[in-house]
């Protein structure tokens, strides 16, 4: 009986020792890093409804994104931005070279554009942050949400990236349709709503020229 006994305990030291590395392994296995995005108004620009987005992986590799209710201020500014960060500076440039330049440090983004500030940390609230859905070949639909629930959005050509127009953005609440990371927003009052998915997980392709790849 003695002998069963230590015959099945040497076994079993056998079985844990070969377990060892892999389940040393399993628990050193670090978590994924997540990409972060930063959205919120733009100080100073208030009277036009001026919203951001940026988004930056975890290779560095940054997106943004503009927007207001102003049609003037998206014919200029609303495009899709992308680059990299450098230590603390994110430089970024449109398709047509257009270029911003913001300010990063921990979990805040700062810098100025078309006059205004913006300035903004990382958004893990509610609703908040940067929505597409391609409507056709010729138009694709992009809406910033900010972390109060306001949003403005508009509809853009996806071939050259120009303004088709801008929304009513005071048309209804963003509504998150259950169980996804979808949104449900109203373009104009008498427009059927329009489902939109998030664009904030920074997928690979997230990072092309422009927003609607």
């Amino acid at each position: 009986m003695v002998r069963r006994i230590w015959s099945a305990l040497a076994a079993l030291a056998i079985i844990l020792t070969a377990l060892g590395p892999a389940v040393a392994a399993a628990q050193q296995t670090p978590t994924p890093e997540q990409a972060r995005t930063f959205v919120g108004n733009i100080s100073g620009l208030e009277n036009i409804g001026a919203r951001f987005v940026v988004i930056v992986s975890p290779e560095r590799r940054s997106g943004a994104f503009l927007g207001s209710n102003d049609d003037n201020f998206n014919q200029t500014y609303a495009k899709w931005y992308t680059g990299e960060v450098n230590g603390n500076t994110m430089v970024a440039t449109a398709a047509d070279g257009t270029q911003l330049t913001l300010t990063l440090q921990g979990e805040n983004v700062t810098g100025t554009v078309a006059g205004g500030q913006i300035s903004g940390t990382v958004s893990q609230r509610g609703t908040a942050g940067l929505y597409r859905s391609r409507i056709s070949d010729t138009e694709t639909d992009v809406a910033i949400v900010a972390p109060d629930g306001s949003w403005v959005g508009m509809a853009i050509n996806p071939t050259n990236g120009q303004l088709i127009r801008t929304w009513n953005s005071g048309t209804g609440t963003v509504e998150r349709i259950a169980n996804s990371t979808r949104v449900r927003v109203q373009p104009a009052p008498n427009a059927p709503p329009i489902e939109m998915d998030a664009l904030d997980d920074a997928p690979g392709d997230a990072f092309c020229n422009n927003v609607w790849c």
